[in-house]
């Protein structure tokens, strides 16, 4: 594929427009040279990324409704909405798995000091007064 034969679909609504979605590939330049090309895809591709997010934004969803009724702590659902598994946030902050897990439980979520939510919001890019709200 040469440079110019790079698919560039405009069309493709990227789920935060502060988030450059876009691949890379490999083309060949006019001297017959591979180089990097940014490629904002082609239409399966992208049909693809949008199924992808919707899904992972319903799931999202459900862990809120389970926040609102009780069960998980905000924390399950900033979790979700960021797509990080309770391992990936354990990396990120130095607790344990199974202490991530704690933390999704209301009981265990509100006990924690200010210190913790720090770490844990840090992590999820955001302040702690967005982590504690899931609004």
């Amino acid at each position: 594929m040469k440079v110019k034969d790079v698919p560039q679909d405009d069309s493709f609504v990227q789920p935060d427009r502060d988030v450059n979605l876009c691949g890379r590939l490999f083309a060949l330049d006019d001297d017959g040279k591979y180089q990097e090309v940014p490629s904002a895809g082609w239409s399966p591709r992208n049909e693809a990324v949008r199924f992808a997010w919707n899904s992972r934004k319903e799931e999202a969803g459900q862990v809120r409704e389970k926040v609102l009724s009780g069960k998980y702590s905000p924390l399950a659902f900033h979790m979700a909405r960021a797509m990080m598994t309770s391992g990936m946030m354990a990396g990120y902050t130095g607790f344990s798995r199974r202490n991530i897990n704690k933390f999704c439980k209301p009981k265990h979520f509100a006990s924690l000091d200010s210190e913790a939510l720090s770490k844990l919001a840090g992590a999820l890019n955001m302040s702690v007064e967005e982590l504690i709200s899931i609004d």
